[in-house]
């Protein structure tokens, strides 16, 4: 059995801002496009988006997200005008470039079981953009059990990444009761690749950083082009991952770099990942 996972930043609408939210969603239809296109065409399993940008002013609905201006909701509309069928689980941290909700989403071909979202900062506030609320799920994935992802934006290591880790280990603990036979932890960490925080994930070896565990000599190969925000006056970084606990069975077979340029279009500040696992 294999199980695809995309892990991408989208940039809470940062793409093409604009005054008018609404002019700024319309622009922001080519990403929508290109990234529903991309997970359609390569029948992608199991997707994991961090900085989902939804207007402030929207209704807050529930389940949360399922609102006009929910970009990750817009995508998983489209995947399903087409007839496929995604689910989608989401939730947001803060305000974020004055006007929008920002959190993250994970979207699934397979079923979700025991969807949760939790606060790993010590700070909860809305209007603290420093505020850190992270999604998980457990997917059904067929001939497998249940495969715990959970899908984060962490802050940088000076303001907060520690606490932040920490409080969201012993929140996957809490949930491995739930018969969960793999475990992997995805997104944006803002931990550069051999970095202190970085090595305070995979140090203990629980956990294994599966991009370089195909690719060593690529170790530090930057997830982004340029300067972005949080890392500006830096050369490009690697700060995405897709981390996965050790031992469990299922192993990492390939990852591609997309949404970069070469494979499949910039969509965003940050590049995706897209993994191939063997589950066993």
């Amino acid at each position: 059995m294999k199980l695809s996972l995309l892990t991408l930043n989208l940039h809470t609408y940062q793409e093409h801002p604009r005054y008018c939210c609404f002019e700024t969603m319309h622009q922001h239809e080519r990403e929508v496009y290109i990234i529903a296109e991309a997970i359609a065409h390569l029948k992608i399993d199991v997707i994991c988006f961090q900085e989902v940008g939804e207007h402030m002013h929207d209704p807050i609905v529930s389940p949360y997200g399922e609102s006009s201006s929910n970009m990750a909701f817009r995508i998983c509309s489209k995947l399903r005008q087409w007839g496929l069928w995604y689910h989608i689980h989401q939730d947001w941290s803060h305000i974020g470039f004055d006007r929008w909700r920002e959190g993250t989403a994970i979207m699934s071909r397979y079923p979700m079981q025991h969807n949760f979202s939790a606060y790993v900062s010590n700070d909860h506030r809305k209007d603290n953009y420093m505020s850190r609320n992270i999604t998980v799920s457990c997917i059904d994935v067929p001939w497998f059990g249940l495969l715990h992802i959970s899908n984060v934006h962490l802050s940088w290591a000076h303001h907060g990444f520690y606490e932040e880790y920490n409080n969201l280990q012993k929140l996957i603990h809490s949930r491995l009761h739930f018969g969960v036979r793999g475990d992997l932890i995805v997104g944006d960490f803002n931990a550069p690749a051999g970095d202190h925080a970085y090595n305070h994930i995979v140090g203990n070896q629980y956990y294994v950083d599966q991009f370089h565990e195909l690719y060593p000599h690529r170790f530090y190969q930057p997830s982004y082009h340029g300067q972005i925000d949080g890392w500006k006056n830096y050369p490009p970084k690697r700060i995405d991952y897709i981390f996965k606990r050790k031992g469990n069975p299922m192993q990492i077979k390939a990852m591609k770099v997309i949404f970069n340029d070469d494979f499949y279009p910039i969509v965003s500040d940050h590049f995706g990942y897209l993994a191939s696992f063997e589950m066993f």
